[in-house]
C-alpha cells in the first residue's frame, strides 16, 4: 500500500518549523524559563497556513488537525496567520499582538470556515502535569457545523441509553467554547458520546477509547472531513484529541473505512471485489470504471481493521490481485488494478476527501502500463498544445502518484507524452477546475477491441470530476 501519511492517527509531523521561536513539536515539558505557545488548525476549509512572529515564518505548511508547540522567551509579539494558496499567499488572521508570560501555555486555535476564520485563544496557567493515575482534559466545540452540544463521558462498554445517566459531563456547549478549568479525570476506558443540546440520541460516539495515565490532553470536536462523511446518518463531528503537538482522530465508531475500486488493466475482463474472501456488491466492473461510484465520497463502506481485499473475474472467487489491508476508521481508499493481465497487480491510495475552498485539489495517478515514463503538462486552457512549455511533472514513472496539487481555479488543458518528447499521447482539452473541488486523473492503456473513448489512450476522471446525483 502507498500511504500519504506514515501514521493514519498522527498528522503533525509534516509541520515545518522556521526557527523564529525556539520551536519544539514534542510534548515534552520546555524549560521554566520559557512560555509554550500552541498553534492549532481546525478551520475545516482552509489550505495549510504558515504562523508568522514577527513578520517572519515560525511555522510552514501546518495543515488541518494539525498543531504545533512553540517555547519562546517571555516577551511581546506579534503573530498572524497566513493562507497558503496558489499564486500567491495572504493573511487571513490578524497580525494581532500577544504578551507571552512564562510557564503558561498559549494556545491559539484556527477556527471556522475561511469565509469567517478566526482565532480562538486560551491560556492555560498550569501546563506541567504529571500523574501515574489521572489524566487532565480541556475540551473545546470548534465544529462550526454543530450547534450547541451535551458531551457524555461514560465508562467503556456501557449502553447507549444517554436519558438513564445523571446528565452529561457538560451541557449546552455552545460553538467556539472551551472548559474555563482543566477536568482531572481518572485513568481509563471511556465512551465519549455527544447530542444535540438537551437530546439524548447521540450525533457523535467514539466507542471504547483510552484516556492514559498522566496525559495532559485537549480534545475538540471539529467538523467531519473523513471518509463517509456524506453517508446518511453519518456523525457531523469528529474529535482531534492533541496531546503536546501530536494530533490523533477519533472518528464516529460507525463510520467505516471507505473503499473503491477503478479497473485500469486494458486487457483484463470485468471483475468483482472480494473482501475476506466473500464476495461485495462490487461486481461487474469494466475496464475503465470506478465502483461503486465516481463521486468524491462514493465509496463502499467497510469496517476498520486488517481486511483482505481481492478482485477476481466476474463470477470467479480466485482471484488475481490480492492485498491486506489495514483499513482506518474515517480513511478513503481507491484501489485499482493496474497492468497488463499477465502482470496484473493492485495499488491501493489513500484519498483525500476534504475540500479546500482557496483551490483545486488535483490528483494524477500514472496507470499506464504500456507508456512508459512520462511527461506530465498543465497549461491554460487559452494554449493550443504543449508550445515550449516546461512539464509540470517530468517523468513520471508507472505506478506513479502525486501528492494532492494545489491549482488556482480555471480552465486548462492536459497533455501526457512519452518522457522527453514533448509530443502528447494523452489530450484533455477545455478541463474545469474549480477552487474547492477534488479531482483525480488517471492515465491508462487502451483497448483496441473497445468503444470509444476506450479504443485509445485516455484518462480515468473521478472525484469532482463527476457530479454528485441530486438527492
Amino acid at each position: 500500500m502507498t500511504s500519504k501519511y506514515a501514521l493514519p492517527l498522527v498528522v503533525a509531523s509534516s509541520i515545518m518549523l522556521a526557527g523564529c521561536f525556539d520551536g519544539s513539536s514534542s510534548s515534552s515539558g520546555p524549560a521554566s524559563i520559557t512560555a509554550q505557545v500552541r498553534v492549532i488548525h481546525a478551520s475545516p476549509d482552509a489550505p495549510p497556513v504558515n504562523i508568522l512572529v514577527n513578520g517572519e515564518a515560525a511555522v510552514e505548511g501546518a495543515d488541518y488537525k494539525q498543531a504545533v508547540l512553540l517555547t519562546p522567551e517571555p516577551g511581546d509579539y506579534e503573530i498572524a496567520v497566513e493562507g497558503i494558496v496558489p499564486g500567491g499567499n495572504s493573511i487571513v488572521i490578524g497580525p494581532a499582538d500577544f504578551s507571552f508570560e512564562a510557564e503558561n501555555r498559549y494556545n491559539v486555535v484556527a477556527i471556522g470556515p475561511v469565509s469567517s476564520i478566526s482565532p480562538l485563544v486560551f491560556v492555560e496557567d498550569e501546563p506541567d502535569f504529571s500523574s501515574t493515575s489521572e489524566v487532565r482534559l480541556m475540551i473545546g466545540h470548534l465544529a462550526p457545523n454543530a450547534p450547541n452540544v451535551d458531551i457524555y463521558v461514560t465508562a467503556a462498554g456501557e449502553g447507549n441509553d444517554l436519558s438513564a445517566e445523571d446528565g452529561p459531563l457538560l451541557a449546552d456547549v455552545p460553538y467556539e467554547t472551551v472548559t474555563e478549568e482543566p477536568l482531572i479525570v481518572p485513568a481509563g476506558e471511556y465512551r465519549i458520546q455527544i447530542t444535540a443540546a438537551g437530546a439524548f440520541d447521540p450525533v457523535f460516539d467514539s466507542g471504547d477509547v483510552t484516556l492514559p495515565a498522566g496525559g495532559d490532553l485537549f480534545i475538540g470536536a471539529v467538523q467531519n472531513t473523513g471518509a463517509n462523511f456524506s453517508k446518511d446518518g453519518a456523525s457531523p463531528i469528529s474529535l482531534i484529541v492533541v496531546d503536546g503537538a501530536d494530533v490523533s482522530e477519533i472518528y464516529d465508531a460507525n463510520q467505516g473505512a471507505g473503499v473503491r475500486v477503478v479497473h485500469a488493466s486494458s486487457d483484463a475482463p470485468d471483475v468483482d471485489v472480494l473482501v475476506d474472501g466473500g464476495v461485495t456488491p462490487l461486481t461487474n466492473i469494466a475496464f475503465g470504471d470506478v465502483s461503486p461510484s465516481g463521486i468524491l465520497d462514493g465509496y463502499a463502506v467497510l469496517p476498520g481493521g486488517e481486511t483482505t481485499l481481492g478482485v477476481a473475474a466476474t463470477g470467479t472467487t480466485d482471484p488475481v490481485i490480492e492485498t491486506v489491508e489495514d483499513l482506518a476508521n474515517g480513511k478513503g481508499y481507491t484501489v485499482l488494478a493496474v497492468g497488463q493481465l499477465e502482470n496484473i497487480e493492485g495499488l491501493v491510495e489513500e484519498d483525500e476527501v476534504r475540500r479546500i475552498s482557496t483551490q483545486a485539489s488535483l490528483r494524477i495517478i500514472h496507470a499506464s502500463a504500456l507508456a512508459g515514463n512520462v511527461d506530465v503538462y498543465l497549461v491554460p486552457g487559452s494554449q493550443d498544445g504543449i508550445g515550449n512549455s516546461e512539464p509540470t511533472l517530468a517523468d513520471v514513472p508507472f505506478k506513479a502518484v502525486t501528492d494532492y496539487l494545489p491549482v488556482a481555479g480555471g480552465t486548462y488543458n492536459v497533455y501526457i507524452a512519452t518522457a522527453g518528447t514533448g509530443t502528447p499521447a494523452i489530450t484533455a482539452e477545455n478541463i474545469e477546475l474549480n477552487d474547492g473541488q477534488i479531482y483525480t486523473a488517471v492515465a491508462r492503456d487502451a483497448d483496441p477491441d473497445a468503444m470509444p473513448p476506450l479504443d485509445t489512450l485516455g484518462l480515468i476522471l473521478f472525484d469532482d470530476f463527476i457530479a454528485a446525483e441530486p438527492n
